[in-house]
């Protein structure tokens, strides 16, 4: 059994000469005055160790669709990252055409295919880490670029991403984060830091900047909606939790991290699939009243 707490949490510009579309955005229908949006995690929520999507969570997924909610993939990935997931087709479909990357500082339409970056780093803060740190990956304009090939050929391994899609070259242009090695100056006005478990690197975004900001910003822009409160979120990791804890409805899904476990409501204790293909909304909202 699924585990429930009931207490209540607390509460641009183109990319790469993209062009952005707001062709196809339908506004979702209210599903008993209560929720509207169901927001996802790609890695280790959605997404299986494979990289591929369960086809118990696609029909999971088709049933919020049927039950008036809208779908909408945030993730952590970055573009090159996000573009390799050839084979979730029928999973995309069925989420709304716009995919939120890099923990929502990032918007892709995939359907008409821009992107635009909603928040980057401060250029003097990028100055600054280029000059003092040897080893760096920068995201900018949507693209991967190490400032040496130790860096790109750790990024690569530690993600899973083809040393191919990642440049070597100055970092110039719009930074949206930065992964660095071995280490990053720690006065850097306008910035916020995480440490990346996966190689003993530091990452920096903007200051402020989350999954629940950038979910927001979506969805104030597209569906005039102000705040989470129309939300049921699900996630594993620690960049999930300021949107579990945000959203109405926060989910841990198994494996979670402790900071994902901590800011969720409802603590999964069986696949995702299992879940989305039993759940009863009205319930979820009766017992989770804000």
């Amino acid at each position: 059994m699924d585990t429930v707490r009931y207490e209540i949490s607390p509460g641009s510009s183109n990319l790469a000469g993209g062009t952005h579309s707001t062709q196809g955005i339908t506004s979702p229908r209210r599903w008993n005055d209560g929720l509207r949006y169901a927001a996802f995690d790609l890695d280790g929520t959605l997404l299986d160790a494979t990289g591929g999507a369960p086809q118990a969570v696609v029909a999971g997924i088709s049933r919020l669709r049927g039950l008036g909610l809208l779908p909408i993939i945030i993730t952590g990935r970055s573009l090159p990252s996000f573009q390799r997931l050839t084979e979730i087709g029928p999973l995309l479909a069925l989420c709304h055409l716009e995919v939120l990357l890099e923990d929502g500082d990032i918007v892709l339409d995939r359907v008409g295919g821009g992107c635009r970056m909603v928040a980057e780093l401060p250029p003097s803060a990028v100055e600054r880490v280029v000059q003092d740190c040897a080893d760096v990956v920068g995201s900018c304009d949507g693209r991967l670029i190490a400032s040496s090939r130790r860096a790109a050929a750790a990024y690569s391994m530690a993600y899973g991403i083809p040393r191919r899609d990642i440049d070597i070259a100055p970092l110039t242009g719009p930074t949206t984060r930065l992964v660095v090695l071995d280490g990053a100056p720690s006065d850097l006005p306008g910035t916020q830091r995480r440490s990346l478990r996966a190689f003993g690197a530091t990452l920096l975004t903007a200051a402020g900047r989350g999954k629940a900001v950038g979910l927001t910003d979506l969805l104030i822009e597209r569906f005039r909606e102000h705040g989470l409160s129309q939300v049921m979120a699900f996630g594993d990791g620690d960049n999930d939790a300021d949107l579990l804890a945000a959203s109405r409805i926060g989910i841990a899904v198994q494996g979670c991290s402790p900071a994902a476990h901590a800011a969720a409501r409802i603590h999964l204790e069986r696949p995702l699939g299992a879940y989305l293909e039993t759940v009863d909304l009205g319930e979820l909202i009766q017992t989770n009243v804000i």
